[in-house]
């Protein structure tokens, strides 16, 4: 699978005068016997994280690891898969899920309706009473620190990482959106980015639809626009470890080549550092 291809392979970072070699910490959740598992992308491979640092308090979800962030815990991650027998905790075959629920989602111009979640590769169900269905690329960042009335600047240091999301829309015969009480899902996927391994500002996404590019782009300006909007709602109130925040990257006319979806269309969102996350539309 090419969930998580990307140009990148490490990251260097000076310490105590010399570089050391980073490998960058991508991560994903698989299904390890029905449960939930926290797994790290190693030069194209996932390896279960909790087993490679072989401590019984390490959290074993990406939910767990976004909350205990800080310290210990980042430190033990990155020693793990740095060590030179790190591919003994290989996955062999895993089935990948939605990397992580967030604790909240905030999006502007998402539907007002509760949103079950989907993960890469997973199927889109078709709402029965929708003519079409649309997309909305979206880049999200997870915190991984408590923020109370933060400023833009101070935004980075409160961020776990980034991740890929699409925000799907259903419309009837006659254009108007449709709202049900379930709602459409968002995919959200395939991993999360810590936020130090990947500058959201030079972030170049694509979308294709049924193989064709259909949208591209820098996220440049869309990466301050999130900022601010982090920074907003921490004005409001205490946001928590684990909240998420997404906007789309670019901007998207009205008349898009591929913005009108049915049954068996594939999406595909790329993004430099995080990997593609893609979907078929089900059958209705």
């Amino acid at each position: 699978m090419d969930l998580w291809k990307t140009g990148l392979s490490c990251v260097i970072h000076p310490v105590g005068g010399r570089t050391l070699r980073l490998p960058l910490m991508r991560l994903v959740t698989y299904d390890r016997g029905g449960q939930r598992r926290l797994g790290a992308i190693l030069e194209g491979e996932v390896v279960d994280l909790p087993d490679a640092v072989g401590h019984p308090a390490f959290p074993t979800t990406l939910e767990g690891f976004v909350t205990s962030s800080r310290g210990t815990v980042m430190d033990a991650a990155g020693a793990a898969l740095e060590r030179d027998d790190a591919h003994a905790w290989d996955v062999p075959k895993p089935r990948i899920l939605t990397p992580l629920f967030p604790r909240s989602l905030i999006s502007p111009g998402s539907m007002e309706v509760a949103r079950m979640t989907v993960g890469p590769e997973h199927e889109v169900p078709w709402p029965s009473d929708a003519a079409w269905l649309e997309y909305e690329p979206k880049v999200a960042a997870v915190l991984g620190r408590e923020a109370r009335r933060i400023a833009v600047e101070e935004v980075s240091d409160h961020v776990f990482g980034y991740t890929l999301v699409n925000d799907w829309r259903a419309r009837d015969a006659s254009g108007a959106p449709v709202e049900t009480s379930a709602g459409l899902p968002l995919s959200i996927g395939p991993c999360v980015v810590t936020a130090d391994e990947v500058d959201p500002q030079t972030m170049f996404l694509t979308v294709k639809v049924d193989g064709d590019e259909v949208a591209k782009g820098n996220l440049n300006g869309g990466a301050w626009n999130l900022a601010r909007l982090i920074a907003g709602a921490s004005e409001l109130g205490e946001l928590e470890r684990g909240d998420a925040f997404a906007l789309g990257p670019f901007a998207r006319p009205a008349h898009e080549p591929g913005r009108q979806l049915w049954p068996g269309a594939l999406v595909e969102l790329a993004a430099e550092g995080i990997g593609t996350l893609r979907n078929t539309i089900a059958a209705r």
